[in-house]
């Protein structure tokens, strides 16, 4: 996990394949989509970028989906 700012950058463990090319990138996109997130990953790495408007519940949404997504996926 790196962060600087309000950007922060979660890679995911993925093995060996750990390009901005892995197939993970589909499976996350689509999982966050229909949970109402908008995320676009690189690969195995997602960057979230919040507004600086975000609320907190929302935030805390976010966070919470992608710990859900850490032990479904």
């Amino acid at each position: 996990i790196r962060q600087t700012g309000t950007i922060i950058a979660i890679e995911w463990e993925t093995g060996n394949d750990t390009s901005y090319l892995s197939g993970l990138r589909d499976q996350l996109y689509t999982y966050f989509l229909n949970k109402g997130i908008i995320l676009r990953p690189l690969g195995n790495i997602i960057y979230i970028l919040p507004p600086y408007v975000i609320s907190n519940d929302d935030l805390t949404y976010i966070y919470e989906t992608i710990k859900q997504a850490l032990e479904e996926i």
